[in-house]
């Protein structure tokens, strides 16, 4: 009979799931504070330990696992938009963990998986599990960025003290220009950029589908999220020309690199069908 000490499994399984969430969040260029990886984690341990009870033996079935992991994900990164894609990178992440745990274990003389649960294992089998898991997926979501035909890149924009962390898409086509300093401008899908502004124009911003980038200008310039809004030119073949609404944020991170000088357009239009991209940034930024 094999004798199971439930603060190992715990401990092991919370170190394991701390992992993989992370893993997910890099990969995923999501900034994710870490005690919601935490918390994440602490819940699928708890699950893991669960299921070594006889009376709780149906957790260990296919469907319940599934819902395990997505109730991790959700956890720690909630059910915004991208949630579909954040799960996909971390069922993928998981399938890779285990099946490199198993063959580093194998070759260095025993399973670390029964079929059932995931038994004690060295730190070392642990680390270059991890390591060679999260090096091959970053190497793979790179790249299918490269396949959209630019590359993805993490993009942090902060104004009026918030912040917006989303993706973007490197676009030789991206030739918008700030009017009055003639820098370059990233287009961005207004959708995201919610957490720039108080609740009440975020709501404004998204629901104004019918107003046009003056009008909306018009509205928000006596109001404390109006400081700061211009107004942007731009000409699109196809859809003739017109203006966007922008500001210059006090901050631009891309790829954890601070651009200076560069402008953000909000875009009230999806720029990515499958949702893997939310901005179009100017090549060479």
């Amino acid at each position: 009979m094999r004798v199971i000490y439930v603060d190992s499994l715990f401990l092991l399984n919370l170190v394991v799931n701390y992992l993989l969430l992370l893993a997910t969040a890099k990969i995923g260029a999501v900034h994710i504070s870490r005690w919601r990886i935490a918390v994440g984690a602490a819940f699928g341990a708890l699950y893991a330990v669960a299921a070594v009870f006889p009376q709780f033996g149906f957790l260990l079935t296919a469907p319940m696992r599934l819902v395990s992991g997505g109730a991790m994900v959700l956890i720690v990164f909630g059910g915004g938009r991208g949630i579909l894609r954040l799960g996909l990178v971390f069922f993928a992440v998981s399938a890779a963990f285990g099946g490199m745990i198993y063959a580093i274990s194998l070759a260095l003389g025993g399973p670390a998986y029964d079929g059932q649960h995931v038994l004690p294992i060295s730190l070392k089998v642990l680390l270059i599990a991890f390591g060679l898991c999260y090096g091959i997926m970053t190497l793979v979501f790179s790249r299918l960025g490269r396949d959209t035909g630019g590359k993805l890149r993490a993009v942090e924009i902060t104004r009026g003290g918030r912040t917006a962390s989303l993706m973007g898409l490197s676009d030789t086509g991206n030739s918008l220009t700030d009017p009055i300093t003639g820098g370059a401008v990233l287009v961005v899908e207004t959708a995201v950029l919610g957490p720039l502004f108080t609740p009440e124009t975020a709501k404004l911003l998204l629901e104004a589908e019918t107003e046009t980038a003056v009008a909306l200008f018009t509205r928000l310039q006596d109001t404390p999220d109006g400081r700061g809004l211009y107004l942007i030119p731009y000409t699109a073949v196809g859809t003739g020309s017109g203006f966007l609404l922008g500001f210059r944020p006090e901050r631009l991170l891309i790829d954890g690199k601070e651009k200076k000088g560069a402008g953000v357009a909000l875009s009230p239009t999806r720029l990515s069908d499958g949702g893997r991209y939310a901005a179009l940034i100017p090549a060479g930024h």
